[in-house]
């Protein structure tokens, strides 16, 4: 999934999107308490990456940014 198209389902009027990368943990009262989404993403080319790339392997740029999605 994009960034974009990710954005655009947070955003949108439908519900959740099957595919939306989100994961819940418990606070220790049984109450479902949501994690921020993590994305990175190359900056040059906007291929989504994992955590411990250095370089794209789309385009070789090494502007790897993170965006956390609340």
């Amino acid at each position: 999934m994009t960034l974009v198209r990710l954005i655009s389902d947070l955003f949108s009027d439908s519900g959740p999107d099957t595919e939306s990368p989100t994961t819940a943990r418990t606070d220790g009262e049984n109450e479902s308490v949501e994690s921020p989404t993590v994305i990175y993403e190359c900056r040059n080319c906007g291929t989504n990456v994992t955590a411990d790339t250095n370089r794209c392997p789309a385009c070789e740029g090494e502007d790897i940014v993170r965006y956390s999605i609340d």
